[in-house]
């Protein structure tokens, strides 16, 4: 029989054993319960992506015990000897595990015949091929072939069972654990089994997401060949023990070449990981302590790296690629020198994009990168000579970087659909004094199914051509940057709290948008904490964006505030039976995530372990106030304070809060991620039960909001303590806290 025929009987033999048909119904019937119970924060998520993973996990565990068994199988029957005596004994070791491969192929396509079906119907209009393939042929196809290749190799170096099934199921398990491993910030390569890429957004591309799984994938494939391969040189040969084995299997030069090559290149894979930059952790050096939380120092006059330069004025042309999913520009600039003696100019990118030609009055000058900053800013310098004025020209191009530390989650980039430029990322950034009269305008050259939103300035749309469209952007006199948002946005336009609101969203929630009547919601929000708190900060101008799921969250910037997609489902994608306010999507989070334009994050108390103060539990109450008489008292009674009231019960009763001085008989580490996990509780249902406490002690909530008020307009936008509120509320830390 020639290898093709060899093959093919291999594979008709594993498929002719009952286990073998038990393993792939266990399998398959895993993945379609998975499905049915699914839960996510988008329906991709809940309905695809997530069974996908759990999905994953299971079939990992049972491949490798059906690996296992088939290649323990001629030893334990006493057949070894004869079978490698009978035919080649390395072929015969490949032709197993491409058997074992091609078994969890048709296992995917089995369980595919009920997932796609069910992922469509679920998903609806939401539905993404793309978003499929990943989830079950990335994600869950490839687990089974690692968990095949893995489990092979360590039984071929071995020879026991016992030991091969104890190391797999320490890498199964470790790649669980990884996702609660903060402290240690695993890299996203790491996950063999599932992927630390969540949150698939239904409304656009998920192309970021599976730029991290196709490089995870690589990692794990060329890693899994390694060990692979490495049992190959391992596996026992007649009368030879493990080393006279290992040199007879390598006289077949390709067998150690092969582990050199697979091992060499997933290291190489690793180093040269190309999603992440090598951004600096944050710097919380500026933090102090002040009452029972710690905030951020602000210095009421920013430092800048050459304050004896100042930008008069700047002009870009920038061209955006979707398709190539990169960006090319010029960017010219005209700057003030209060010294007139020689400077050095710094200048500030984004980690993905690269300097070109530098020309400083005309002439071409060098550009020197320096160390990368924080959150994926590389520094550059230009040493300009001694004048009074410049005209300076630089040329940059490239792929957005995005930052490494502890989240791993894409957020910059250029995709088909999609775009997101920071500041740095939109043109270079000089990190020197900027003039009030400073003037920032130039072209944006766009693919023409898409639409730009600025957060510092506005766009007008002009000429178009070989699918492109020109932008003329204006920005914020004062600015000399702006992020960029880009994609298929629909916009409703209205008027609250004193403010002209565009709302932008994604196409494809237009329904949704009208079906929870977002518009009116918002509008009654914004009116509603203007009239109890103050008016927001913004100039007469507000845009609402709509992010991608995979944000998670959103943020307040320039005259803009983000949220993600989540927040415009009507019901969200959890179970029906959960009430909780501060999960899933719908009304409830799209008026926190309002709210926090009041409140931002600067209440936060950075885990300090102690305070239950923060932006959360603030905005946890102002939304409650706001849906308390929008939706009215019985809605708040079960979506609110149940679910406080259940937090806080939970809390008080947990052995650690009733017996804290066991606390002090664990090490510092567990302790602290004991404490870690009441965090939630502490700021999004003690809190606010800690605010309703002091609206009682102040005799009701008008009196109460007069209070925050005045809090919020002493303050606006800058931090906030708790012995701030304290002193404006009047309040003792004995009226409200819970006991």
């Amino acid at each position: 029989m020639n290898a093709t025929e060899k093959f093919s009987k291999e594979v008709q033999r594993i498929l002719s054993e009952r286990l073998t048909w038990l393993i792939i119904a266990l399998t398959a019937a895993g993945a379609v319960w998975f499905s049915l119970n699914g839960t996510g924060r988008t329906a991709s998520d809940a309905f695809i992506v997530n069974a996908a993973k759990s999905s994953a996990f299971l079939g990992a565990f049972l491949f490798t015990m059906l690996s296992l068994v088939q290649f323990h199988r001629d030893y334990k029957n006493n057949t070894d000897v004869i079978i490698l005596t009978s035919t080649d004994p390395v072929h015969h070791q490949i032709r197993r595990a491409l058997a074992l491969i091609c078994i969890g192929v048709v296992t995917t396509l089995l369980i595919s015949l009920f997932a796609l079906p069910y992922g469509i119907i679920k998903t609806g209009d939401y539905f993404q091929v793309a978003t499929f393939l990943t989830a079950w042929f990335l994600i869950f196809l490839c687990a089974l072939v690692f968990a095949v290749l893995l489990a092979s190799g360590f039984y071929m170096l071995t020879k026991r069972m016992e030991a091969a099934f104890l190391i797999m199921a320490g890498l199964i398990f470790l790649s669980k654990a990884l996702e609660s491993m903060f402290t240690l910030n695993p890299s996203y390569l790491f996950y063999w089994v599932q992927t630390s890429a969540g949150s698939f957004s239904d409304l656009i591309t998920n192309q970021f997401q599976i730029d991290m799984l196709l490089w995870n994938r690589l990692f794990c494939l060329l890693f899994s060949i390694g060990i692979w391969a490495l049992g190959l040189c391992s596996f026992r040969r007649y009368g030879r023990g493990l080393i006279g084995s290992f040199f007879t299997n390598c006289q077949r030069v390709w067998i150690p070449a092969l582990l050199v090559a697979a091992l060499s290149f997933s290291c190489i894979s690793y180093i040269f990981e190309p999603v992440f930059d090598d951004s600096k952790p944050m710097d919380f050096s500026g933090m102090m302590s002040s009452g029972t939380g710690i905030i951020t120092s602000f210095s009421s006059e920013p430092q800048v790296g050459n304050p004896d330069l100042t930008l008069m004025d700047k002009v870009f042309d920038l061209v955006i690629n979707a398709k190539g999913r990169r960006l090319s520009g010029v960017a010219k600039y005209k700057i003030k020198n209060a010294t007139g003696k020689i400077q050095i100019l710094p200048v500030q990118i984004n980690t993905g994009l690269t300097l070109g030609k530098v020309k400083v009055n005309g002439v071409e000058v060098k550009a020197v990168q320096g160390e990368t900053g924080e959150l994926s800013t590389a520094n550059w310098s230009i040493e300009l000579p001694a004048a009074s004025e410049y005209e300076i020209e630089i040329g940059y191009s490239g792929r957005m970087g995005n930052d490494n530390t502890i989240l791993q989650r894409v957020k910059y980039g250029i995709a088909k659909g999609y775009v997101w430029l920071p500041a740095d990322g939109f043109s270079p950034v000089f990190d020197i004094n900027v003039s009030e009269d400073n003037t920032f305008s130039g072209i944006l050259s766009l693919d023409k199914n898409l639409e730009p939103v600025f957060a510092r300035g506005k766009g007008e749309e002009g000429a178009t051509g070989n699918g492109k469209t020109e932008w003329r952007f204006t920005g914020n006199t004062g600015t000399q940057s702006t992020s960029i948002f880009a994609a298929e946005y629909m916009t409703r336009s209205f008027e609250a709290g004193g403010l002209n609101i565009q709302l932008k969203y994604f196409r494809k929630h237009d329904e949704s948008v009208t079906e929870m009547d977002a518009v009116n919601v918002i509008k009654g929000a914004i009116d509603y904490f203007t009239k109890a708190y103050g008016p927001l900060i913004y100039n007469k101008n507000l845009t609402m964006l709509e992010l991608p799921a995979y944000v998670s969250g959103g943020f307040a910037a320039g005259n803009m505030s983000a949220m993600d997609e989540t927040n415009f489902n009507a019901e969200g994608y959890l179970p029906s039976e959960s009430l909780s306010p501060d999960q899933g999507g719908g009304i409830d989070v799209l008026i926190h995530e309002i709210a926090h334009q009041w409140w931002g994050l600067a209440t936060m108390p950075m885990q300090d372990g102690v305070s239950n103060w923060s932006a959360e539990g603030i905005t946890c109450y102002s939304t409650y106030s706001f849906m308390k008489q929008y939706f009215g008292e019985n809605y708040v009674n079960e979506r609110y304070l149940k679910v406080w009231q259940k937090g806080l019960d939970t809390y008080q009763n947990a052995f650690y809060i009733q017996h804290p001085e066991y606390l002090g008989k664990l090490s510092e580490a567990d302790a602290s991620n004991i404490m870690a996990s009441f965090e939630h509780m502490r700021l999004y249902d003690i809190m606010p039960l800690m605010m309703l406490k002091g609206e009682k002690s102040l005799g009701g909530s008008e009196a109460f909001q007069k209070k925050l008020s005045q809090l919020y307009m002493a303050h606006l936008g800058q931090p906030i303590t708790y012995d701030d509120f304290l002193n404006t509320t009047g309040l003792t830390k004995e009226a409200i806290e819970i006991e």
